[in-house]
């Protein structure tokens, strides 16, 4: 060929495939992009978000924190955050933060940030009284929606190591064993929130309702691990306001405790959910809500959420931690919501559970001494009914042998990271 035909012909273009094709490209071009967001995040703040449970959730750069602003985030936070281990620690589903929040809300006439509030001063106040020469700090972790096999999470997560309470209080009821709105024990936020911080064993895997769910849940369990994936809510961080989510009740005058009990939102901010120090009479009848949690007073769910419910009692008596189950006071119209060969049952198994890992069990939910006055609905106590179960809680305590050797024992100091200022 020709000179001339050489430079009229078209020029050949060698194509050059990226190793793997358009996926590979595609995966490259990901873990480019991830790593500069790394770089950029670690050299902006000097941190990368912690390993333990400890680190992420006091760690100085809050935005990291993996979760932040959930309701676990806050709990956990504010245990590790105490300069001590607490002496007690009261565990349970918004039926506990309802007696916690009205109490203090009364006792030490304080509007309560929901957020922020986490020790129970007028249980102190109590324990004092009745164990002299004693100032328990006590220390509230419930979690609205909770359920037995989050307990066992929380327990595991909060609990398993250096800091330990002398005493755990978990406040249930049966929704938390058969609530038929949950199809996957799984999928709750606190079992996800503290998943990420134990092994994937088989108890763990127990919450997953079939084989698809399991490996699911395990492939979570392990993308949860990465580092990248716990930076995941510093870079949200960069794309959200950082507010809280919506709640599905409207806030109305007289009824701040009830909407603060029943928000939906993921996550919560100082100042989004607050309890007046001076609280109204105010009662509203949620059976319609229970109809459908109760729909099927003996879901499948139920056998897993009491081998749930024993495993964490049978995980404390090896940590050394007392437990005392307090079944919660409700109304009638509720419990008469479950057929009576349910509630025959149900406490012959509690009960059961109890004496085999050595846990004292204190049954509240039918006593005469709460009637509707002390009720904000067929469930939640009111700042009438939170003071009677908390001195009821109390008596158990100082009364009963093995709750009162207990708390003789000194608090374990542990020194606590630091924490940035959220208040």
């Amino acid at each position: 060929m020709s000179t001339e035909d050489k430079l009229a012909a078209p020029v050949q273009t060698k194509n050059t495939r990226f190793p793997g094709g358009r996926f590979g490209l595609s995966v490259f071009g990901f873990a480019a992009v991830n790593a500069a967001i790394v770089a950029s995040v670690v050299a902006s703040s000097g941190t990368m978000p912690g390993g333990s449970i400890s680190e992420d959730v006091l760690s100085n750069n809050l935005k990291q924190s993996p979760s932040f602003g959930t309701w676990s985030w806050w709990a956990a936070h504010a245990y590790f955050g105490e300069k001590k281990a607490p002496d007690v620690v009261m565990m349970g589903s918004s039926l506990v933060n309802s007696a916690c929040w009205s109490a203090d809300a009364t006792t030490t006439y304080k509007d309560i940030d929901c957020a922020l509030h986490h020790r129970v001063h007028t249980l102190e106040k109590l324990l004092e009284k009745r164990l002299p020469g004693e100032e328990p700090t006590v220390l509230n972790v419930s979690v609205q929606g909770a359920g037995a096999c989050d307990y066992y999470m929380m327990t595991r997560g909060l609990m398993e190591g250096a800091r330990k309470p002398k005493v755990l209080v978990v406040g249930i009821a049966p929704r938390d064993f058969i609530d038929n709105k949950i199809h996957n024990l799984g999928d709750t936020e606190p079992f996800m929130f503290h998943q990420r911080y134990v092994e994937f064993d088989e108890t763990v895997a127990k919450a997953y309702s079939d084989p698809f769910a399991r490996a699911m849940g395990e492939l979570e369990w392990k993308i949860g691990r990465l580092p990248l994936r716990r930076l995941h809510a510093g870079v949200a961080s960069y794309f959200t306001d950082g507010t809280g989510a919506e709640t599905t009740r409207r806030k109305e005058s007289g009824d701040e405790l009830r909407h603060a009990l029943s928000a939906s939102s993921q996550r919560i901010f100082p100042g989004d959910l607050v309890v007046p120090k001076v609280l109204q009479d105010a009662f509203f009848d949620n059976t319609a809500e229970y109809a459908s949690r109760y729909k099927n007073p003996h879901p499948k769910q139920f056998t897993t959420q009491l081998f749930f419910f024993e495993e964490m009692l049978k995980r404390m008596k090896a940590q050394n931690i007392q437990v005392l189950v307090v079944d919660m006071p409700t109304l009638k119209r509720n419990r008469d919501m479950l057929p009576p060969a349910f509630w025959a049952n149900y406490k012959l198994r509690i009960n059961e559970l109890c004496t085999r890992q050595n846990a004292d069990y204190l049954y509240l939910s039918d006593s005469p001494d709460f009637v509707q006055r002390d009720f904000v609905d067929n469930v939640h106590v009111s700042y009438r009914g939170a003071t009677k179960v908390l001195e009821k809680i109390a008596d158990e305590i100082a009364g009963n042998p093995n709750l009162a050797s207990a708390m003789e024992g000194k608090g374990q100091m542990i020194s606590a990271k630091k924490s940035s200022p959220i208040e």
